[in-house]
């Protein structure tokens, strides 16, 4: 009764353990959740003002597609600003979260045929996108070379099908950032090979110092005609389930972005997009830093601790809100008999035995990760992580 393209695709792991822990939490159980991909804090009082105003204003109808006017203008003033070079309302829209916004991106840009280059690992959605397109996604490995892009691998995967490369900075999983200098030479290629470059940077605005995020398009104006902004205040700004994506690309991409959407989502939702014009605000900016200063609080936990754990190491990561240990060292040990045979199996044994949920790392393309988001409140951190130690400890 299944399409054909519904053979080989499943759901989300990063949703599924996520939502099986909050299960787990429903019955009683006491699930410490390092598998959220979003904040634990409430959103700021001036954003939730603008969505009860919306509601008294009546402001419950359909709207332009890709937005009101107001807040495209304000999203193109943003990415104007952020970039340097000038965006225009007609080449900027507001989506159901910036997973709308990458599907409708790789929709319009990729088709069967076409082969699109992703940096391993990646985050989980990135090649079922590319494959709901029918084109074929190709993996850059960069496990051995500390999650940074090695340019010349990149150069030598390119070839005659290839039409795009999906670039997420700061990034999900492994919170790394790339520094300006490598997007400098991808950007080289992008240009040289006449690639569409999809650019996500969600975590734009949770960098922690002195590192710095760095955009493509700031960094070489040329690429602005070959490349689709997406961002999100999700995360910023704590409204994760309100679905509040960014895009941002040449015009024709955008109207055909449009039609796209026209036909299946409509607009986002009218009362979000007033909630984002305040988001936008430069006023909202000292709520942002709070939340970087909790999550760098949370962050310096996290790291002090996991670096005591036995057979884990990992990257430091300089944005975002995850730790992405390797924990090849734990396989292929036991625990009470029970063998760990690989990293979806100790997932399920971390939920199971100490009562922590994480992310394998095979939804990212690796076999030796696991993905732990600190963006829980510090108390949980210390005690899933003391969790762990214990697990850790006792592995034969």
């Amino acid at each position: 009764m299944l399409a054909e393209r519904m053979k080989n695709f499943s759901g989300s792991k990063t949703s599924g353990m996520r939502n099986l822990a909050r299960k787990m939490r429903s019955e009683g159980i006491n699930v410490v959740n390092f598998a959220a991909g979003e904040l634990d804090q409430d959103t700021s009082t001036s954003i939730k003002d603008a969505v009860r105003e919306a509601i008294e204003a009546g402001r419950t109808q359909y709207t332009d597609t890709l937005g009101i006017g107001p807040l495209r203008e304000r999203i193109a003033r943003k990415v104007t600003q952020k970039t340097g070079v000038t965006y225009t309302p007609d080449e900027v829209g507001f989506t159901a979260g910036a997973k709308q916004a990458l599907f409708n991106a790789c929709f319009v840009s990729f088709q069967p045929g076409d082969e699109v280059i992703i940096p391993a690992p990646y985050w989980v959605t990135f090649p079922e996108q590319v494959r709901l397109a029918g084109a074929a996604p190709v993996f850059l490995e960069t496990v051995h070379n500390d999650f940074q892009i090695n340019v010349d691998e990149l150069a030598r995967l390119i070839g005659p099908q290839t039409r795009g490369i999906i670039l997420n900075t700061p990034h999900n999983p492994t919170g790394v950032i790339y520094p300006d200098g490598v997007l400098k030479k991808i950007a080289r290629l992008v240009l040289k090979h006449d690639m569409v470059c999809l650019f996500d940077e969600c975590y734009e605005s949770l960098v922690y110092t002195p590192a710095a995020h760095g955009n493509i398009v700031k960094l070489v104006p040329e690429m602005k005609a070959n490349t689709i902004l997406i961002g999100s205040l999700s995360k910023t700004c704590c409204i994760a389930g309100w679905r509040a994506g960014m895009v941002a690309a040449p015009q024709p991409i955008l109207k055909a972005m449009s039609n796209l959407q026209s036909h299946t989502a409509s607009n986002a939702c009218s009362l979000v997009q007033y909630a984002a014009l305040v988001a936008l605000q430069p006023e909202n900016d000292a709520f942002v830093s709070e939340v970087l200063a909790q999550l760098q609080t949370q962050r310096a936990i996290a790291l002090e601790l996991i670096q005591k754990i036995p057979y884990l190491s990992f990257v430091v990561p300089t944005g975002a809100f995850y730790i992405y240990p390797d924990v090849g060292g734990l396989l292929n040990r036991s625990f009470h008999g029970q063998r760990v045979e690989n990293v979806d199996r100790l997932a399920g044994m971390l939920l199971e035995h100490a009562r922590i949920a994480v992310v394998p790392g095979s939804a990212f393309g690796s076999d030796r990760h696991v993905r732990i988001s600190y963006a829980i409140p510090a108390q949980e951190i210390e005690l899933g992580l003391t969790h762990l130690a214990s697990f850790v400890q006792s592995l034969t």
